[in-house]
């Protein structure tokens, strides 16, 4: 049973992101804010504002060490969400929020459900004399990092808007839990929130086009994630079979066993060359790039469920162990199908009439993105 795991994206971020997974993969919580102690937020921050100047396949290669390893970090969402969101604002109120991110002396998150794409829109602004009312309820919210503000997508007067709010005004959350895979997530209530004129740094255009490269940037990393969690999970069902001994043999001397395994591969094999595929078309600009986004959400859940299920039975009782690296990977990939839009949502989408119809409050707002 012979199998070949290659990384998508090598590289030094790979290695180091790879490294502190493995060393902090059984920690029982979170300590201190890793992301930004280890730099990973200035990734795609530009250099005249002190960052890195990188790209997504830099950050890729840090989603997909984390994902081999099963650890849970906020990445995507701190790393890529929040940056392209700031890109929306003036050009001096970009400068001196990036420069703040990527120093680490301010901590933003967006304040967007993790089961949603940034641009589908919840939280309402009316525009009054003296600033805005915030109103909407946003469910599902990481916050596994501290944040002393929050970027908020909004519709204002009939278009896209982000709001750029202090944390102690968001307040507390209404309700905090944990997630399936981990993740510590809550929801946040906003009843009538004023905020003041100063805190809507987009509007229109500018913030549409920002929401949808974010959500572009989201699905796109969740979809390496998927992957890099998909070879690490074959990898351990493989060395299971190899190690486990039945009726006096190896498991992996079942016919059964090793056809199943084989099918996990080769599902593994297809999954890489789509996430390859879209990080092309991404480079390349594509006029169809959210298309095919969509498409490749929708067969790499199926993907994802299939072989998450599989190894978990193929594991038998030691598949629902939590201490166990392959059923935290079987969790993270159950998981994934419900990031960023759940398949049947994307589904829903592509099969819409028009192109971007959907459920979203303001698809009106966000449809030529989709």
């Amino acid at each position: 049973m012979s199998t070949s795991f290659p990384s998508l994206f090598p590289g030094m971020l790979l290695d180091a992101a790879s490294r502190y997974a493995q060393d902090h993969a059984n920690a029982e919580a979170l300590q201190g804010d890793p992301v930004r102690e280890l730099g990973w937020t200035a990734t795609l921050v530009p250099e005249e504002t002190g960052g890195v100047g990188g790209t997504l396949a830099d950050l890729a290669s840090i989603v997909e060490g984390l994902a081999t390893h099963g650890l849970h970090l906020p990445v995507v969402e701190t790393c890529a969400v929040v940056p392209l969101l700031l890109q929306a604002a003036a050009p001096e109120t970009v400068n001196r929020w990036l420069e703040a991110v990527a120093e680490g002396s301010a901590q933003l998150a967006p304040l967007s459900a993790l089961s949603s794409t940034p641009d589908e829109i919840v939280v309402q602004a009316t525009h009054l004399d003296i600033g805005y009312e915030l109103s909407g309820t946003v469910q599902g919210v990481d916050i596994s990092l501290p944040a002393t503000h929050y970027l908020v997508p909004a519709e204002a007067d009939g278009e896209a808007a982000i709001f750029l709010v202090d944390a102690e005004r968001i307040g507390t959350p209404t309700t905090s839990y944990r997630t399936m895979e981990g993740r510590r997530g809550a929801d946040f209530a906003l009843a009538r929130l004023a905020v003041p004129e100063g805190a809507c740094i987009a509007r229109g255009a500018a913030a549409h086009d920002a929401l949808a490269a974010a959500t572009d940037a989201a699905l796109l990393l969740t979809a390496t994630d998927t992957v890099a969690a998909l070879a690490a999970l074959v990898q351990q069902t493989v060395n299971h079979l190899k190690e486990r001994r039945q009726f006096g043999v190896a498991l992996s001397t079942f016919q059964v066993l090793r056809h199943r395994t084989a099918d996990m591969y080769v599902k593994y094999l297809g999954a890489k060359g789509l996430v390859i595929h879209c990080f092309h078309e991404h480079e390349q600009n594509a006029a169809d790039l959210r298309r095919t986004l969509r498409l490749a959400k929708v067969s790499l859940a199926e993907t994802a469920r299939a072989c998450a299920e599989a190894a978990i039975q193929m594991h038998g009782g030691m598949g629902v162990s939590e201490e166990v690296l392959a059923t935290r990977l079987a969790q993270r990939l159950l998981a994934s199908e419900f990031r960023y839009g759940d398949r049947l949502t994307h589904a829903a989408h592509l099969l819409a009439p028009q192109a971007g119809a959907g459920p979203s409050s303001v698809s009106n707002l966000t449809g030529s993105a989709r």
